[in-house]
C-alpha cells in the first residue's frame, strides 16, 4: 500500500514508532535512482513524520542520512551516482500514534515492478561484541527458519506482525541478564552468551515477543507463550520443565507456564494458545477464557495438571506416539530416475493460478478462492531429486482426496506425493500402495496445513511461497507451503496407489522414483 502509486491508500502500523523502530525497503538488486520521495501521515495531516529521517544504503547494512521529513510529513532526497539497494525511515523523536506511509516513490530508470512483504529476519549490531559473530550467525539461521512458524501459531485476522527486529549485543551493569525485546529492538547480554554458547534458542523466545506485538495478555501468559513457542514447538528435545509441584496456581511465566499451555492443548483444545493470544491482541483477555475453551477453570485445570505431572512427569506433554508420528526418513532418490504419474483425469479443483488472476470464491485450494502462485511453483518442480509434473495453471490441477485410485506401473524404490492440507493439518491419513501380486503396503501420513508447517515424519517443505493469491487476484503476503511426501516401496511391481479418504488433503502430483 505504501508503494502502489496512490497517495490516498496507505500503510498503517498498529502502534507508533519508537527510537529503535524503522521501516525498511530492500530492493532485489542495486539500482541508480535520481530521487526518492516519501509522503507520510493521513489525508488530514495526522501522524506526519515531522523530523524523522529518510536513509539509504548501498549494501543493505550501512545506512546514511538522505533527507529529513518536513512539517507536512514529506521527505524528498536527491540521490547521487552510487546505486542503492535499500532505504529506511527512522523515527526522529516525533510523537505519532501510528506510522502512516501514503507513498514511497523511487524515481529511477529501473522500474520497481512489484512489492512483497519480506520474510522475517533480524539485523544484528555486533560492534560491541565482534567475537560473537558465529553465535549470531547460528541464532539468525534459527530465527529466520522458525519466524513463519511462529507467525502461523499466533496468527490473527487483519493483523500483519512485524517481520524485522534489530539486535544489539551489550555488556554492563544496566544490561538485561539474558535478553529482552521491546520497541523493535532485541538486547542480548554478551557476557551471558559467552558463558552459554549453545543457548541460541533464546532468540526464538525473543522473536515471539516481536510477533506478539503489544499484546493485552497478562505478563505471565506473554512469557509462557514465548517459552511455549521455543520449548514445546521449536526445541522440545532440549526442554526441561522446572515445575514446582507445590504451586497449584499455574499462572506462571516461562517454562512452567509453557508446559501447562502445552498440556492444555494436548488434552483440551489444540488451538488454545492461538485463541488466548488473539483475545489478548484485541485486549479482550480474561482468565474465564480457559473455562470457555476447555470447559474447566484455571484452578481446576491447575490441580489436574499437577496431578498428571506427579503421576508421570516425563510424559506430561508427550503422549503415546500416533501412527502418523512414527519416525520415517524420506527415501533416497537418484537424480534422473523420476517417473511422473498421470493424474490429469481426476483433477477437479484449481490449486494454483497465475498471479493476478481472479478465481471463484467457492474454488481454489482452500475452497474460498485462494491459490498457490503458479509463478513461484513452476510447471515441473524437482524436490529431493524427484521430478513432479503439474497440471495447467488456472484450470483444474489438483485432487481433493476421496479415496481415488491412481494407476501406476513398473518396479521402483519410492512413491512421492506433492500435496498439502486445507482447514488445518490432516492427521492419520492412509495411503495404500497395491502391487501386481495383490499385496499392499499401508502408510499412515500426517499432512501439514498449507499455512502452518508441522514437519511431520515423511514430509518435507517442497516450496516456500512468500504469498498466496486471493480470489480477487490480490496477494496475501504471508508464507504458504507445498509439501512433498515420500514412501518406500517393496521390490515388487506396483499397480496403483489409493489416496486418503479426506477431501482436505489436496494432491497436486504423484511420482515414482529409484
Amino acid at each position: 500500500m505504501a508503494m502502489d502509486g496512490d497517495d490516498h491508500s496507505a500503510f498503517e502500523s498498529v502502534g507508533g514508532m519508537g527510537p529503535a523502530d524503522d521501516f525498511t525497503v530492500f530492493l532485489s538488486r542495486p539500482i541508480k535512482a535520481s530521487r526518492i520521495r516519501v509522503v507520510s501521515g493521513s489525508d488530514s495531516g495526522d501522524d506526519a513524520l515531522n523530523g524523522a529521517a529518510l536513509e539509504v544504503s548501498s549494501d543493505g547494512t550501512t545506512f546514511k542520512a538522505a533527507a529529513k521529513f518536513d512539517e507536512k510529513g514529506v521527505a524528498e532526497a536527491k540521490i547521487g551516482r552510487s546505486p542503492i539497494v535499500a532505504l529506511r525511515i527512522k523515527d526522529g523523536g516525533t510523537s505519532v500514534t501510528k506510522l502512516v506511509l501514503r507513498e514511497i516513490s523511487v524515481i529511477s530508470k529501473t522500474k520497481v515492478s512489484h512489492v512483497l512483504r519480506g520474510p522475517g529476519r533480524p539485523f544484528s549490531d555486533l560492534s560491541q561484541a565482534p567475537d560473537l559473530a558465529d553465535w549470531d550467525a547460528r541464532a539468525t539461521k534459527q530465527m529466520e527458519s522458525f519466524w513463519a512458524n511462529t507467525e502461523a501459531m499466533l496468527y490473527s485476522d487483519n493483523f500483519v506482525p512485524p517481520n524485522k527486529v534489530n539486535i544489539v549485543y551489550r555488556t554492563g551493569p544496566r544490561v538485561t541478564p539474558v535478553a529482552a525485546t521491546g520497541g523493535g529492538q532485541m538486547e542480548v547480554n554478551s557476557a551471558y552468551v559467552r558463558k552459554h554458547a549453545d543457548d541460541t534458542g533464546l532468540t526464538v523466545h525473543e522473536v515471539t515477543h516481536v510477533i506478539q506485538s503489544n499484546t493485552g495478555e497478562p505478563g505471565w501468559l506473554v512469557e509462557a507463550t514465548a517459552d511455549y513457542v521455543r520449548w514445546v514447538k521449536f526445541e522440545p528435545q532440549n526442554f526441561t520443565y522446572r515445575i514446582d509441584p507445590e504451586k497449584s496456581d499455574m499462572r506462571q511465566a516461562y517454562r512452567p507456564g509453557a508446559v501447562f499451555l502445552g498440556w492444555c492443548e494436548l488434552n483440551y483444545d489444540s488451538k488454545l494458545v492461538n485463541k488466548l493470544h488473539n483475545a489478548g491482541r484485541l485486549h479482550q483477555y480474561s482468565d474465564a477464557l480457559f473455562l470457555k475453551y476447555t470447559g474447566k477453570d484455571l484452578v481446576t485445570l491447575g490441580k489436574e495438571f499437577l496431578a498428571a505431572y506427579k503421576a508421570d512427569p516425563a510424559h506430561i506433554i508427550t503422549p503415546p506416539l500416533p501412527a502418523g508420528m512414527a519416525p520415517r526418513p524420506l527415501p533416497e532418490v537418484k537424480e534422473g530416475t523420476s517417473v511422473p504419474a498421470d493424474i490429469n483425469g481426476i483433477f477437479s479443483i484449481i490449486a494454483f493460478a497465475d498471479d493476478g488472476k481472479p478465481i471463484s470464491e467457492s474454488g481454489g485450494f482452500d475452497g474460498e478462492g485462494s491459490t498457490y502462485s503458479a509463478t513461484l511453483l513452476g510447471s515441473s518442480p524437482t524436490i529431493k531429486g524427484v521430478r513432479f509434473k503439474l497440471g495447467v495453471s488456472g484450470k483444474p490441477n489438483a485432487v481433493p482426496s476421496k479415496g481415488q485410485s491412481v494407476a501406476l506401473s513398473g518396479q521402483h524404490k519410492s512413491l512421492w506425493l506433492l500435496a498439502g492440507a486445507a482447514e488445518g493439518s490432516q492427521n492419520g491419513q492412509e495411503v495404500v500402495v497395491t502391487y501386481t501380486d495383490g499385496s499392499t503396503d499401508k502408510f499412515v501420513q500426517n499432512f501439514s496445513d498449507w499455512f502452518e508447517p508441522e514437519s511431520f515424519p515423511g514430509e518435507v517443505r517442497a516450496v516456500r511461497m512468500p504469498y498466496r493469491n486471493l480470489s480477487n487476484g490480490a496477494k496475501d503476503p504471508r508464507q504458504f507451503n507445498v509439501y512433498a511426501y515420500g514412501f518406500p516401496l517393496a521390490a515388487k511391481t506396483v499397480k496403483s496407489v489409493t489416496l486418503p479418504n479426506n477431501e482436505y488433503v489436496r494432491v497436486l502430483a504423484v511420482s515414482l522414483a529409484d
